[in-house]
């Protein structure tokens, strides 16, 4: 956590928000474990799932109770000028708004599938169980013939139960605005967390949050000009391979990179890692893959200079906490069991190369991939950062993803991606917020040439968002079709061309057998 002399703002006539760090832990630690609890107590068996609400809820006490080093990092003080709290606030309702979060305007493809599971969550008692028998589509009717007829609502929901029990109480449009609201919280302590990680509140942070992404245009403009039998999509030009805008992730799975972004957030800034078990495997709750990528983040946190692991025996000591060892044991056996309910998603998977025609092709590939996607923010943070830990992780991991491939779209990478992708977003915001505050131009030619390149990244990297904002804007004037619904329930899916995702990534078959639903699930 950096010191409160280094966290600058500027007088406001509405005054400032003052909070000690470890109340903003506290605040985003709750806004984590929240859905869990939910999850805990209408999800499972209550003899088990109201203990074990309670040991979750007891784990962030304590982790809250021991932020910081003898209480001098929990006392720091956050400080930011109310206008700028609320004009962020203000971004973030936007934000939410124009993504698509409870689908109040035209959305991209993927929201006819959240909006399924939001519906699902409101309209079945929990654990959501489909009948095959309610199916009305001929196509979908056909395709459950000869199988079971009782099908398990099995995904990474949990971001989304604060709102499904809204909904329960108030119906559909309730929990679309709940979750409106409660995604916007989200975003909101991303951006109070960025400006704290920077050291000064700058509107480069909501920018760069809605805009970072690589160097995508540029095969979209050759693919334009030339088509490529490789090209797929705006961030999928090449096959298998791909890491995903911010932008177009809001719009697609925010449930996952809300709650990834944050806990990323918190591993940059917390002091210490005697709760980093916590902080960090709560994420298994929220995105399977995005665990995956913020391990290594999570091993970089133990070396770091400022608010590392500590020293000699004491470092150890932090690391194997209670409430590591704990929280990281129940999330993963509870949340584990339940993914493992179906491995349907999964069964598409293997080395990169192997889907190549050859393995020089995937090497052509991965080099096109990471000089778009990688090359261009190491040139730009390498001195700037070159020895932290943490970005070092940060390289590595996007370095080693595209070696994998688990789903035909690759969401290993897809989402993977993100806990590292954030961490470069978060080491470009400050500088940028740096830059910004200096206001002058760099006097050497060293330095305006990097000055130049970033700003030719700043600008090339802004398309992927603007081609999205592009889509939605227009079809919304234009009052095109919603595409929200064409999935409408997983226990009536409309239509039939997303019948294969949604059994294969939403429902399981035979749940009767597996451990989650024979000996935790109501």
């Amino acid at each position: 956590m950096r010191s409160e002399s280094s966290i600058k703002t500027k007088r406001s006539g509405l005054g400032e928000l003052v909070m000690t760090a470890r109340t903003y832990y506290c605040l985003c630690m709750s806004f984590l474990i929240i859905p869990v609890l939910i999850f805990c107590a209408g999800y499972l068996k209550p003899y088990i799932g109201i203990p074990l609400a309670l040991v979750f809820a007891g784990l962030v006490v304590f982790a809250v109770k021991g932020y910081g080093d003898k209480d001098k990092d929990a006392k720091e003080l956050v400080r930011l000028p109310w206008k700028y709290v609320v004009i962020c606030a203000v971004i973030a309702v936007a934000i939410s708004f124009i993504t698509g979060v409870g689908e109040f305007v035209y959305t991209l493809q993927d929201h006819a599938f959240r909006r399924a599971m939001l519906r699902d969550l409101i309209n079945y008692d929990w654990p959501v169980i489909f009948d095959s028998s309610t199916q009305t589509n001929p196509a979908v009717i056909e395709f459950f013939a000869g199988r079971g007829d009782k099908w398990a609502f099995c995904y990474y929901f949990t971001y989304l139960l604060p709102a499904a029990l809204v909904g329960k109480l108030g119906g559909m449009t309730a929990g679309c605005v709940t979750l409106l609201i409660w995604n916007s919280i989200g975003i909101l302590l991303i951006f109070i967390g960025m400006t704290v990680f920077a050291g000064r509140p700058s509107y480069a942070g909501p920018f760069i949050f809605i805009f970072f992404a690589g160097l995508d245009v540029i095969p979209f403009v050759v693919n334009a000009f030339n088509h490529y039998d490789w090209w797929f999509w705006m961030e999928g030009y090449v096959p298998y391979l791909s890491y995903v805008a911010n932008f177009t992730e809001l719009c697609n799975v925010f449930n996952q990179v809300v709650p990834c972004f944050l806990i990323v957030l918190l591993l940059m800034i917390q002091p210490g890692t005697r709760s980093e078990g916590l902080t960090a495997g709560i994420l298994f709750a929220y995105s399977p893959w995005a665990t995956i990528g913020i391990l290594p983040l999570a091993v970089g946190a133990f070396f770091r200079k400022e608010g590392g692991a500590g020293k000699g025996i004491q470092a150890v000591k932090n690391i194997f906490t209670p409430v590591n060892i704990l929280s990281a044991g129940l999330i993963l056996f509870l949340f584990g069991s339940l993914y493992t309910s179906n491995s349907g998603s999964v069964s598409f998977q293997g080395l990169s190369w192997t889907f190549y025609e050859n393995p020089l092709l995937f090497a052509v590939a991965y080099i096109i991939f990471i000089a778009l996607e990688v090359l261009p923010f190491f040139l730009i943070l390498r001195r700037r950062n070159g020895k932290d830990p943490m970005f070092i992780a940060a390289m590595i991991t996007l370095m080693l993803l595209p070696v994998y491939v688990v789903s035909e779209m690759n969401d290993f990478t897809m989402r993977g991606s993100m806990p590292a992708l954030f961490v470069i977003q978060l080491y470009l915001t400050s500088m940028v917020s740096e830059y910004a505050l200096k206001n002058e131009v760099p006097k050497d030619k060293g330095g305006r040439i990097k000055a130049a390149l970033v700003a030719l990244v700043l600008i090339l990297m802004m398309f992927p968002a603007l081609e999205n904002l592009f889509v939605i804007g227009g079809n919304e004037i234009q009052h095109s079709p919603r595409n929200s619904e064409a999935v409408g329930s997983f226990g009536n899916i409309r239509d039939e061309e997303h019948l294969i995702n949604c059994t294969n990534n939403y429902m399981s078959e035979n749940y009767e057998d597996s451990f989650f639903f024979k000996y935790l699930a109501r």
